[in-house]
């Protein structure tokens, strides 16, 4: 996970100018009529893409990343955002804090022996009935590892994969339930992506 923090603060430019737009208008319009509240985290917001469409729609919005040049491009694009330098791991907040998670292709960079441990962070700073939304990449050949990127001059990021019903799973196990679930693929500057997406209920 070191590597690939390092990997994002020596990117964030570059990620950020390539990633201008948010491709979760959909997803974010959904998730906006599910969640009872405003107060909102928004999990692994890289450069904050959309710290936009929440404060918009008026959201309490709290955005965390582990990477800090990521948050210093954040706070360019909106510099009214409130935005936290904070591992999955150990989430500050206190007990029941949110209302509802926002993990737009985020866990996908936790390791699987690890991502137990962050969904038990994230269930216990959520409110009871809290929704979520999570992103994924689905697996096609390799199920975890260090993965080269062209795009940004060779630089590797580590990426786990999943199945739709083995991240269900996880997820049942971890205390939530699935309110819907389908494959997405989405183009990201030129390349199709197979990715897995989950609205989930703090039971």
């Amino acid at each position: 996970m070191d590597k690939t923090i390092q990997t994002y603060d020596r990117i964030a430019k570059d990620f950020a100018r390539l990633h201008k737009d948010t491709k979760w208008q959909e997803e974010f319009n959904y998730f906006s009529k599910l969640v009872i509240g405003k107060k909102v985290i928004d999990i692994g917001c890289g450069h904050g893409q959309e710290a936009l469409l929440f404060l918009k729609a008026g959201f309490d919005y709290t955005g965390i990343d582990a990477s800090r040049n990521m948050l210093r491009e954040a706070k360019k694009i909106v510099s009214k955002g409130k935005f936290v330098l904070m591992d999955f791991y150990n989430l500050k907040f206190p007990k029941e804090s949110f209302d509802g998670f926002w993990a737009a292709s985020s866990l996908l960079h936790v390791p699987k022996v690890r991502v137990s441990e962050v969904l038990g962070q994230i269930r216990r700073i959520l409110k009871k009935n809290g929704i979520g939304f999570i992103s994924l990449k689905e697996r096609k050949n390799l199920d975890e590892g260090m993965i080269k990127d062209n795009q940004y001059g060779g630089s590797e990021r580590f990426f786990a994969f999943y199945g739709l019903g083995e991240f269900e799973r996880i997820l049942l196990e971890n205390g939530f339930e699935i309110i819907k679930k389908y494959r997405l693929k989405r183009e990201d500057n030129g390349k199709i992506k197979d990715l897995l997406c989950y609205f989930v209920r703090k039971k």
